[in-house]
């Protein structure tokens, strides 16, 4: 069913995902994302299946009711790529609109292999000057990653 759900998301237009989102989702939305890097000091980057429009990103996601960000930003690397990670520190709190706040976690990797899922088709290791197609808002917030971690 969630494969199902994935697939008609995909093909909806962007307003339709946003009224939707509101609907099925809390009016106050806050999500979970993993900065990863390298021994080389390259950011870990997702290719997410339901972006039609710069689907590389950070893994990460909505929180589940009654779940610490700490929690679910392991649960949703783990469900996107099946590799099993270790929260090392907050990074950065970020108010994306007034209902949506992300919280970002610098994170290792503790095990596993990197496995598809219907979230996330590919994912790789980036330095700022080969971002692939990344939302561009989301390139000050990937500099400011690289900046912070040095």
């Amino acid at each position: 069913m969630r494969r199902f759900l994935l697939q008609v998301w995909r093909i909806l237009p962007l307003w339709l995902q946003i009224v939707l989102s509101r609907i099925i989702r809390p009016l106050f939305q806050v999500f979970a994302a993993a900065v990863i890097f390298n021994e080389d000091k390259k950011i870990l980057l997702v290719k997410m299946t339901y972006q039609q429009v710069h689907p590389w990103g950070l893994p990460g996601g909505s929180l589940e009711y009654g779940e610490t960000p700490e929690a679910g930003v392991v649960r949703e690397v783990h469900e996107e790529t099946g590799l099993e990670i270790a929260v090392e520190k907050l990074l950065l709190v970020k108010t994306w609109t007034p209902d949506k706040v992300g919280l970002y976690y610098l994170c290792k990797i503790k095990a596993g292999n990197f496995q598809p899922s219907d979230e996330v088709s590919e994912y790789g290791y980036f330095s700022m000057a080969d971002l692939p197609d990344v939302r561009p808002f989301d390139v000050g917030l990937i500099d400011q990653f690289f900046q912070m971690t040095g």
